[in-house]
């Protein structure tokens, strides 16, 4: 399920790389599924795991814009931008992902 929901994050202009990570911060799936992106994506969803847990927190540097976005379980999704996105288009499809990402992970068993 997690690849499918990556996979479809990646449909839009402005999404460069998407990735789930689990509770322990291990990634579960990522799109692209090269190591250097695993390695970028699972580093930045560390600060969400070092502060107060928030439902969402964006990082702006001048390469892309990171949105770490935290989901049922303490999973989390990683979603990297181009500088020049659409902000608000990117934060429905995050919403949308988010919210089949719960779905799913509330009815499995762990």
């Amino acid at each position: 399920m997690e690849e499918f929901v990556t996979s479809d994050l990646m449909d839009s202009d402005y999404i460069l790389s998407a990735a789930v990570l689990d509770d322990q911060g291990f990634i579960v799936s990522s799109v692209p599924a090269d190591s250097k992106t695993k390695q970028q994506l699972a580093k930045f969803a560390e600060i969400l795991f070092a502060t107060e847990r928030f439902e969402q927190t964006s990082i702006i540097t001048e390469q892309k814009i990171l949105i770490i976005h935290g989901l049922a379980k303490n999973y989390t999704l990683v979603v990297g931008c181009k500088t020049n996105s659409n902000l608000g288009a990117i934060r429905k499809n995050i919403s949308n992902a988010a919210s089949r990402l719960d779905a799913y992970l509330d009815s499995t068993k762990n």
